[in-house]
């Protein structure tokens, strides 16, 4: 009797375990649903070396901080970055910045944490206007 009951505990802590695990939380909840944003907000990252600590304001009420896990250069006109955010469960912020013929400056780029159901996708307009827009990962992951 002691021997069943302790199959079915464990079995049941096992269930609980992995039904928690199954369900993707939602990371940025208390984050409006776009988030517009100046360039000079995001440009100061091109110039941060890897292990530099970063503090990116994007509004009053939403902030990331971090370390640069890497800056890579790829081609002369596009360079990406990568920040481990610390504020957000170790969410990876990843933005890059590409200057077409004309030298206009682009950001594109994902905010996204490992297991969460939301993130951002970084857009901007066709008048140069930045901002983060949340997405859902469940609807863009096909499995």
């Amino acid at each position: 009797m002691k021997s069943l009951r302790t199959t079915f505990l464990i079995s049941f802590i096992l269930l609980l375990g992995t039904g928690f695990k199954a369900g993707a939380q939602k990371l940025f909840d208390a984050v409006p649903e776009e988030v517009v944003f100046k360039s000079n907000v995001i440009e100061g990252l091109f110039s941060q070396n890897a292990g530099s600590a970063v503090d990116i304001r994007f509004s009053q009420n939403f902030r990331l901080t971090g370390i640069v896990k890497s800056n890579q250069k790829v081609y002369s006109n596009l360079q990406t970055v990568v920040v481990s955010i610390s504020n957000y469960s170790n969410a990876k912020f990843f933005v890059s910045r590409t200057v077409d013929e004309n030298n206009t400056v682009k950001y594109v780029g994902r905010l996204i944490g490992r297991g969460a159901q939301d993130g951002f996708e970084l857009k901007a307009d066709l008048a140069g206007n930045n901002s983060l827009k949340k997405i859902n990962i469940k609807e863009m992951i096909v499995e």
